[in-house]
């Protein structure tokens, strides 16, 4: 049998059940072993979603057995969700991954030896921040306006890129929890409400859900002309810029160029979105070496652990108050003994 957390009206539950069984000629069933809480999942959770299905997907994991090759038992991988693959939940003891070879083999990236679980279970939003650095200009002086894990992992991999950056936060709480960390020494971290007069030649708006006032704070950022707002955080599909009928959520997954003037300032908007097996490549050889300004890394971003029971408490919680939990909470799943009548050879029916 096997524990997961499902989605349901007005938040999840805690379920149990049989492995889950293939329907597919190619497959490869995965033991979630360190699972991290996005904020997309909070977003699925309260129903506010309105594309795919991503439920459960930082996830770092150890085969159980597979009908190819290429994914022997024991091997360790994460998830990239933006391949469409069938999968279940990485919120589970089991998760099943059903598909073509070529579309498996680029859905489960392969963690390079050496790096611990807790590093390598930011592969798939470090992927996306490498994808979103490459439309930042190397040495840019840039803000990073929200300062949830996105923008964090955005600020890491632009100061290695010699950008400077300046990490802009709506509350004081997330800046707080910030503060003390060596992942961000010598990076400003400041209001929206005490940024002044000072502009910045490229903005990133990397929030969890884009509106009118993150917009407005984000646009006055640039200078007046010849600015550039990089699009990476999340956009209603039906949003538009205040008073202009432009959307920008095409934009974003469109991975578009757009000039717009607004207010007497003109910027090019840039969209970015999702990530390239390059984009992981280049994030698993980030989370292989150390950070040239800390003897720590990435995983100082952890703040909290929890059980699958504990995340059902956690979200349903979040559905509750409303409020999202604040650093980065991990869900620790661990290694499991196979079920009667399995095999952990390849090609094993799991």
């Amino acid at each position: 049998m096997s524990s997961r957390v499902e989605l349901v009206p007005g938040g999840v539950q805690l379920t149990t059940g049989p492995w889950p069984s293939p329907a597919s000629p190619s497959w490869v069933l995965v033991l979630p072993q360190t699972v991290g809480l996005c904020s997309s999942d909070l977003k699925e959770v309260r129903r506010s979603r309105d594309v795919r299905s991503d439920f459960g997907h930082e996830m770092v994991g150890v085969v159980h057995s597979s009908s190819m090759d290429d994914f022997p038992p024991g091997l360790r991988v994460c998830l990239d969700p933006h391949i469409p693959v069938t999968r279940t939940t990485a919120f589970s003891e089991t998760a099943l991954l059903e598909g073509t070879p070529d579309q498996l083999r680029a859905a489960l990236p392969t963690v390079l030896d050496g790096t611990p679980d807790d590093r390598a279970v930011f592969t798939e939003p470090l992927a996306c921040a490498v994808h979103c650095a490459g439309k930042v200009p190397v040495g840019s002086d840039v803000a990073i306006v929200g300062a949830g894990t996105a923008g964090v992992l955005l600020a890491v991999l632009l100061r290695l890129k010699g950008c400077q950056v300046t990490l802009v936060n709506r509350s004081t709480a997330r800046l707080t929890v910030l503060s003390a960390m060596a992942l961000l020494r010598e990076v400003p971290k400041v209001l929206n409400s005490e940024v002044g007069t000072r502009t910045f030649s490229t903005v990133v708006v990397t929030t969890a859900s884009l509106d009118d006032t993150t917009f407005d704070s984000a646009w006055n950022l640039l200078p007046r002309d010849g600015g550039r707002l990089v699009l990476f955080g999340g956009i209603r599909p039906d949003w538009r810029v205040p008073g202009t009928d432009v959307r920008l959520d095409g934009i974003r997954r469109g991975e578009e160029a757009y000039e717009l003037e607004l207010d007497g300032r003109r910027a090019l908007l840039v969209g970015t979105h999702g990530a390239t097996g390059a984009d992981f490549a280049a994030a698993g050889a980030v989370l292989a070496a150390p950070l040239p300004w800390t003897a720590g890394h990435i995983e100082e971003l952890i703040v909290d652990r929890v059980t699958l029971p504990g995340l059902a408490a956690l979200l349903n919680d979040a559905v509750r108050t409303g409020a999202d939990p604040i650093g980065k909470h991990l869900v620790d799943i661990g290694r499991h003994p196979s079920p009667a009548g399995t095999s952990c050879s390849t090609g094993a029916d799991p």
